[in-house]
Order: C-alpha cells, then structure tokens, then sequence
C-alpha cells in the first residue's frame, strides 16, 4: 500500500511542476510585448540580411512568392526556416486531421489582433505573435505541398486578358530583349520562333514593366529595372514559369545602398504589390478563360 502512496504522490508533484503559474493581465502583457519586440528585432536584422547578396536576396523572393505573407512575417520565416512551402497553425493542421511531428518546432509570426487609437488621434494595427508550422514538419507520408508547373495556354489567356497594351509580333529583333515593352507605342513587342518558356517569362516581365508605367509617373525602363524583374521573377515562380537569367539580383546592394530598414521593407512591399497586381489580372483571365471554355462545350453537346 506505501507503494501505491508513493507512486501516487510522485506523480502528483510531476503534475504541479508542469502547470504553469497564471500570468496576470500585466504580467501577460508584459510577456506579449517582450515577444513582440523580439520578432521585431529579428526582422530588422533579417532585412539586412535579405539586401546583403545576391543569394539571399533571391531566397527572399522565393520565399514570399511561396508564401505569400507581408514583408515582417516573411523576413521572420527567412530568418527561422527558409525552406518553408506551406504554413499553417496548429488548429488548421488538425482540422485536416495532419499534426505536428512530436519535438517540432513552431516558426513564430506576426498576426493582427485589433486596432488602437494613437496620441494624434490615428489608428494603428495590434500585433501578437503567432506560431505556425511548416509542410515539412507535419507527421505524414502524404505530399502536402507541390511546386508549381507552368500552363503555357492558362498563363498566355490570363497574361493576355484585358490588356491596356497591344501586342505586336516581329520576324527579327535587332538586339535587345526578344519580348520588349514600347511606353510610346503603347504595346509589346514579341519576336517569332521563341521557346514556350522564353515567350511567357518575356511576357510576364513586360507586363510588370507596363503596370509599373501605369501606376508610377516617370516611368524610366532602366532606373526602374531592377524594381520590376524583382516583381516579375516572384510573379513567375507563383505560376512555376522557370527563370534562368537572375543577373538583376547582382544590382541589390546599390540598389538598397545607404537606405534606412524602414525604407528598404517599404520598398520590398511595393515590388510585392506590383506582383500582385499583375497576379490578380491573370487570375481573373485565367477564370474567365475557363468560363468561356465550359460555356463552349455546354453549346457543343446541346
């Protein structure tokens, strides 16, 4: 009977070291924001990093084209698990009923929680931090994740869709890029006899270049070049169209030389939202594309 007692009491105590003492709301919040500025503080160093060489530059942009996340939380997965595909929360995962490998680790972002009234009256976003978990640490055989295969006629028709510039093909090209975006002419040069592959990086690039023209005054092709290969080379791996020239990567450092971390996440933002825009076109081609197509074959087997 001593046994039993003694086996009950020792598990008793195992029990009450595991509990952990209730914070109280200012111990809590206390705790929040020393997490808060930790991210904080690993995302500013994390920007310095990105901007540092070609390489991390360009893993940077694999990454938020995979993701999709807002610059902070993707400088904070760069700096935790840059080999990240697919993130999700703890509860998401169990909802597809995957869970975490035992002794994974959570990558920690940063997630709105509300707004609050500053001292001059304006508004500004609450963040708390947030755990979430990659594909990668999921306890399954199953593939969660795919890498993204270029569609030749889905890219063309979403590409193409409501364009504001004309396109114009050419038996030859003298120099110069073979798919080439004309601000005067208003339209896209394209030569003939391109590769699949050559035709849709050209095109996606131009098309960045034309969006970039139409929200931005002064348009200069060669001041703003590096700016939009950054927007196309995200836009081209989101829709798995492979890009083997990545030369512009070897422009970072000037291009983000002597610029505060404020300015250089500002900036990164803006070349994300180029993408996007452009991004947002091709779904609406690619959906009405496929709209027309169904709309055809109900007519065909009336």
């Amino acid at each position: 009977m001593a046994n039993i007692y003694s086996i009950l009491n020792k598990n008793a105590q195992k029990q009450n070291e595991r509990k952990q003492p209730r914070l109280t709301k200012e111990e809590y919040a206390k705790q929040m924001k020393e997490r808060r500025d930790h991210l904080y503080e690993l995302a500013e160093a994390q920007t310095r990093e990105v901007v540092s060489s070609p390489q991390k530059y360009q893993q940077f942009l694999n990454l938020i084209s995979r993701l999709n996340y807002t610059v902070t939380n993707t400088l904070l997965v760069m700096a935790q698990n840059p080999n990240a595909v697919m993130l999700k929360d703890n509860n998401h995962w169990r909802e597809n009923k995957l869970y975490v490998r035992k002794g994974e680790k959570g990558i920690q972002i940063l997630e709105p929680s509300g707004e609050y009234q500053k001292d001059d009256g304006t508004f500004g976003t609450n963040y708390n931090p947030k755990y979430v978990f990659d594909a990668s640490q999921i306890n399954t055989k199953e593939v969660l994740y795919t890498v993204p295969q270029m569609d030749i006629e889905h890219m063309i028709a979403g590409l193409t869709y409501d364009s504001s510039v004309a396109l114009v093909q050419l038996d030859s090209f003298d120099g110069g890029e073979p798919v080439y975006y004309s601000p005067e002419a208003k339209c896209i040069y394209y030569v003939s006899n391109l590769s699949p592959q050559q035709l849709i990086q050209g095109l996606a690039r131009e098309y960045c270049h034309v969006e970039f023209d139409k929200q931005y005054s002064g348009y200069n092709r060669k001041e703003h070049q590096f700016f939009v290969e950054s927007s196309a080379y995200i836009l081209c791996q989101k829709y798995g169209v492979p890009v083997h020239d990545t030369d512009f990567t070897n422009q970072v450092a000037n291009y983000f030389y002597r610029m505060e971390t404020r300015d250089i996440k500002q900036e990164l933002g803006y070349i994300k939202n180029l993408c996007e825009d452009v991004s947002e076109r091709i779904d609406r081609g690619i959906y009405k594309s496929q709209q027309e197509k169904n709309v055809q074959r109900n007519d065909e087997s009336r």
